[in-house]
């Protein structure tokens, strides 16, 4: 999972088991990314191009609810949205090439009811992009130079576990 910093989760169910989370993937690199996941680890990475194409696309999606779309899935950029039912529920799928998330149409429209809160976040966090990438760096050199010096010992269990914590490094 890569890291991601100054993020916001928002929750899309009531147990808080679907989200869609914004924040700073830390590069560099660095980037603002947008991810629909779960808790049994599956996130479905988005672009904001990607996440206003789903955005502008949802009657499109809503009427696939209704079988009343001329095709049985609606694609935007690499993500597929497909409808299935299981057992008494109808589903939503979400699918890219590597990974997909399903929920029902619920969790579906609190999830683009949330567009103007990922619009401002997403601002806001663009702003700060160029600041994290430099302070990445500072902060890498700085790991880079306490694991080079004498003080730094990589056979000592203490020594590695500390330089992972303070820097999340090596």
């Amino acid at each position: 999972r890569p890291v991601r910093i100054l993020s916001r989760r928002y929750d899309l169910t009531a147990t808080g088991y679907k989200f869609l989370e914004i924040g700073v993937n830390v590069g560099p690199p660095s980037y603002v990314e947008i991810v629909l996941g779960d808790h049994q680890g599956r996130e479905l990475p988005m672009s904001l191009e990607t996440w206003k194409g789903l955005y502008e696309q949802r009657s499109n999606i809503y009427k696939l609810l209704r079988n009343e779309h001329k095709d049985n899935f609606v694609a935007v950029g690499p993500i597929t949205v497909t409808i299935y039912a299981h057992t008494d529920l109808t589903l939503v799928r979400l699918e890219s090439p590597t990974v997909h998330v399903t929920m029902i149409e619920s969790t579906l429209r609190r999830m683009f009811d949330l567009d103007g809160c990922i619009d401002v976040t997403f601002e806001r966090l663009s702003r700060l992009v160029g600041t994290v990438d430099v302070k990445y760096t500072r902060f890498a050199n700085v790991a880079n130079a306490i694991s080079e010096s004498d003080v730094f010992d990589k056979r000592q269990l203490v020594d590695c576990e500390l330089l992972a914590l303070v820097f999340n490094a090596r």
